[in-house]
């Protein structure tokens, strides 16, 4: 079933409740039929997401601790988009800022909603290749160490539990289909 297949419920009452540097925080009324009832909503402009793939073959991921996790995770590197900017844009933007690099080729690989229960923010998922080295633009709050690895090695590391961010485990394995690279042991060449 399609959104065009029935009548969306509407928002009869929103009320922010909080607004901060990164996101705001509404408290919405919606009316469902005969039914009506109120719902958070966390508002975000959304995020690109890149899986960097080297000439070498190697990709790069980050390593940085986010605090509601309390842990430091290993992610793709990402970033919230700025006010209309259009992913790709943000996509080369944060490349640049975390990496130090550029890409020559950027392809959309997908698009997703994080957490669709109280949050409205979607990220797309970008294919970057023919890097090129240039200077990593850090903001003054970004803490991270950039990870060089295979594609292979980091497949095992979600399998093994060492990966547990969700977009990173959506990109990697989006990305491994995409390249070709195997995802399971089972699909490894014998031998």
């Amino acid at each position: 079933m399609t959104n065009n297949d029935r009548t969306l419920p509407k928002i009869v009452d929103s009320k922010k409740v909080f607004s901060g540097r990164v996101f705001n925080v509404t408290v919405d009324t919606i009316k469902e039929g005969d039914i009506t009832y109120q719902r958070e909503v966390v508002h975000h402009t959304g995020s690109a997401v890149i899986i960097p793939v080297f000439s070498d073959g190697t990709i790069a991921l980050v390593k940085q601790y986010r605090h509601p996790a309390v842990r430091y995770l290993l992610e793709l590197p990402a970033g919230t988009l700025r006010d209309r900017e259009r992913p790709e844009v943000g996509a080369a933007r944060e490349l640049e800022e975390e990496l130090g690099v550029v890409s020559g080729k950027l392809e959309k690989l997908s698009e997703f909603f994080v957490s669709p229960g109280f949050l409205e923010e979607k990220m797309w998922l970008f294919l970057a290749t023919e890097l090129v080295e240039t200077k990593q633009q850090l903001e003054d709050d970004e803490i991270l160490e950039v990870v060089r690895l295979s594609f292979s090695e980091a497949i095992s590391m979600i399998a093994d539990g060492e990966i547990e961010d969700a977009k990173t485990i959506i990109g990697l394995l989006l990305g491994a289909k995409r390249l070709g690279v195997p995802t399971s042991e089972a699909e490894y060449p014998a031998g």
